[in-house]
């Protein structure tokens, strides 16, 4: 797809949400727009992928240039995800203290990096929850401290014993108090993927930031931390389903400086950033000429990707895992027919082929919400 195809409520919304833009170039933009332009579709996939955030750069022009109603509601949602991220920045500063007098080492991942380290406005990046890397041994007692805390905790459900014991995910511990949600990883990608990533290297190696008198944050080597972004960024355009064509203006704002070949290559993971690199570098231009930038397009114009794609999404996640062949078959047969803890779990209560109809019926079509 080339940059004349893009419908000019995206072309507009990828020009006038680019990182660094001039205000000269905002206002040209701005005054390019067409008379025409669908602006409660633009305001639409602006909000679906998180670039409504980065719609104000130069406030007066956009103020002057944007349609009252659009503008506003633009305004609205800035102030709607910094009062969700200040609460949750205030948790971070809350717990901090208690992680450090506990002696649990952590580091702080994605978007609070970006914030604590890079300055990234909380008007402008929409943070959901708070990503923290601790070692596995310390996940008991982690849980017990946010326990104390008022936080209530749900571990990972396995779909087997099997996915438990051998495919382990970087996320296996939730913590919840009111809208505040914390995520624990124990590692930086699901267990079996092929990256070798050593977490006890990243934690005994994570960086201290002083934000406050006397309160340091801990987070994970500049280099290390731009590594892992990239690669997050490739594990939803290489699996899906959940990536915000955001992240390129993140990545484009404060990692690009910071990314060494060298970290990715020790991870086993030079392949993967490098294409989505050359993904962040054809979009900057318009040019979507390979697999990534077309699901980049998908994500840009609706998000619900073709059943078949996802398929193949499927099919690759299971292929590309480390998984010793004789594991494949317990593994795909629990794929398919996971334990009724796990179906209990997402898709409620009842007899175990109704809620096996249930997750294949999300399956088939995503976007249905469970009944």
């Amino acid at each position: 797809m080339s940059k004349a195809q893009l419908k000019p409520e995206l072309l507009a919304l990828l020009q006038l949400s680019a990182p660094r833009i001039a205000e000269n170039e905002f206002e040209a933009i701005l005054l390019s727009l067409p008379a025409s332009l669908n602006w409660s579709y633009f305001l639409d996939r602006a909000i679906a992928t998180h670039l409504a955030g980065y719609l104000l750069p130069f406030p007066e022009l956009a103020e002057k240039y944007y349609p009252t109603q659009i503008y506003h509601k633009i305004k609205s949602y800035q102030q709607r995800i910094l009062l969700h991220s200040v609460q949750l920045r205030e948790a971070i500063l809350a717990l901090v203290p208690q992680l450090d007098a506990a002696q649990i080492p952590y580091a702080l991942l994605k978007g609070w990096d970006l914030h604590f380290r890079h300055g990234t406005s909380l008007k402008q990046r929409q943070i959901s929850d708070i990503d923290i890397l601790v070692a596995e041994k310390d996940l008991d007692r982690l849980e017990t401290l946010l326990q104390v805390n008022g936080y209530q905790t749900r571990k990972h459900v396995y779909k087997s014993n099997w996915h438990e014991k051998y495919q382990i995910q970087h996320t296996p511990l939730m913590a919840v108090k009111s809208k505040l949600c914390i995520d624990v990883h124990v590692c930086l990608f699901t267990s079996d993927e092929p990256y070798q990533i050593d977490i006890s290297k990243i934690i005994d190696t994570s960086v201290s930031i002083q934000v406050q008198d006397k309160l340091s944050l801990k987070f994970i080597d500049k280099s290390a931390a731009a590594a892992h972004f990239l690669l997050q960024i490739h594990k939803d355009l290489y699996y899906g389903p959940h990536f915000k064509p955001a992240l390129y203006h993140d990545w484009s704002k404060c990692y690009q400086e910071d990314y060494k070949t060298k970290v990715a290559f020790e991870w086993n993971a030079s392949k993967e950033a490098q294409k989505v690199i050359h993904s962040i570098e054809n979009q900057k231009v318009f040019q979507f000429d390979n697999e990534f930038d077309k699901k980049f397009l998908i994500y840009l114009t609706s998000g619900a990707f073709p059943h078949l794609l996802r398929l193949q999404q499927k099919w690759r996640n299971f292929y590309r895992r480390t998984t010793p062949f004789w594991l494949r078959i317990p593994f795909t047969w629990y794929s398919i027919f996971p334990n009724k803890t796990y179906l209990s779990n997402y898709f409620g209560t009842g007899n175990y082929l109704n809620l096996w109809l249930k997750r294949l019926i999300k399956l088939v079509k995503p976007n249905l919400k469970n009944q």
